[in-house]
Parts: C-alpha cells; sequence; structure tokens
C-alpha cells in the first residue's frame, strides 16, 4: 500500500487550517470556561458573605443572650432594695425611731430638730439635726445600724469631738440627717368651667 505524498503547498494549508481550528476551539473553550470561572467566584464570595452574616448573628444572639441575663438581674436588685418611702405627715414617728436608735446604742440626745424641707424631683427632703453624747464606737454603730435601718435617710453631715467634761471616752456628736420622704400628694384640680 502506497501513501500519497502530501505536497509542500497542501501540507501547509491543513497546518494552518489545524491552527486557525485549534485557536477557535480555544477560544470557544475559555469564552465558555471564563464565565464559569467568574460565576464560580461570584458564588463563593457570596457564600463568604453569607457565612460571615451567619457568625455575626450568632454573636448578636449570644449578647443579646448577655444583655437579658443583665437586665433581669438588675431587675432582682432594683426589686430588692426598693425603698418604700413615708409620706412627710409620719415624722413624728420617724424621730422617735431615730431616738429609739439613738437609746439602744446607748447615745443621749440633747436635740433632735428637723429642718424646712425642701421640694425635689422624686422626693421631699426633710433635713433632721441629732446633738447628743456617747462614746466614739457607740456613735460609729448607730449609724451603721442607721443604714440598715432606714435606707429612706441619708448622713449629709457628721461633727464628732471629744468630750473632756464627760470622761475620756465621750464625744459630743452631731449628726445631720437627710430623710427622703414621699411627695405630698396634689390636691384634686377643677376641671375649667365650659
Amino acid at each position: 500500500m502506497k501513501f500519497p505524498v502530501l505536497s509542500g503547498s497542501r501540507f501547509g494549508i491543513d497546518l494552518a487550517g489545524l491552527a486557525a481550528a485549534g485557536i477557535l476551539t480555544i477560544c470557544f473553550g475559555l469564552g465558555a470556561f471564563v464565565p464559569l470561572l467568574q460565576e464560580r467566584s461570584v458564588q463563593r464570595e457570596a457564600e463568604r458573605r453569607i457565612e460571615d452574616g451567619r457568625a455575626q448573628a450568632r454573636k448578636l444572639r449570644e449578647q443579646r443572650f448577655d444583655l437579658e441575663g443583665d437586665l433581669a438581674r438588675i431587675e432582682r436588685e432594683l426589686t430588692e432594695t426598693r425603698v418604700e418611702v413615708e409620706p412627710i405627715s409620719r415624722l413624728n414617728a420617724r424621730i422617735s425611731s431615730l431616738t429609739e436608735l439613738a437609746g439602744r446604742h446607748k447615745l443621749t440626745l440633747d436635740r433632735v430638730a428637723p429642718g424646712a424641707p425642701q421640694k425635689a424631683p422624686k422626693a421631699t427632703l426633710l433635713p433632721i439635726r441629732m446633738e447628743g453624747r456617747g462614746s466614739f464606737p457607740e456613735c460609729r454603730a448607730c449609724l451603721a445600724d442607721l443604714r440598715k435601718a432606714f435606707p429612706d435617710v441619708a448622713v449629709s453631715g457628721l461633727e464628732i469631738a471629744r468630750d473632756s467634761a464627760a470622761g475620756p471616752d465621750n464625744a459630743a456628736f452631731v449628726f445631720e440627717l437627710v430623710w427622703y420622704a414621699a411627695q405630698a400628694s396634689q390636691p384634686a384640680q377643677p376641671a375649667p368651667a365650659k
């Protein structure tokens, strides 16, 4: 069997045709493959953004859970420390209670005097001045018990000085207190005439 011999010009045309077909195949292949690569890149970016969003949502849920726990704890603490304030009309009972507290600590009261009430946004502030004599440790203990027994009373001033006439362990004291009393209710206003 004899093979035909290709002539040089025909062989050149065949090679050129093959090269052109190869180039066209590559171009069509790239034309189809490049958009697939770009689409895959876009898809990966979208998946990354979705995963970032999920991670952020998990973190926000955890923060919300922590904040709700903190809020519940604060609300419990507020409920436990809530102070029911008494009206200023109970001044005599309050002074009697303060006098009894001083007596339990063996303090001698020379004077207990309320001051003029002052209006505040949520309470009526009533200064109370207590003057007397007693020992330094009992004065300190009395103030500590006052804070526990009367959470609506603040100490605004304090003077303790040695009372040399009464003995080496005795002191003269002045406790400046502020009682946070309930505001007086406003009388009902009559409706304006029409």
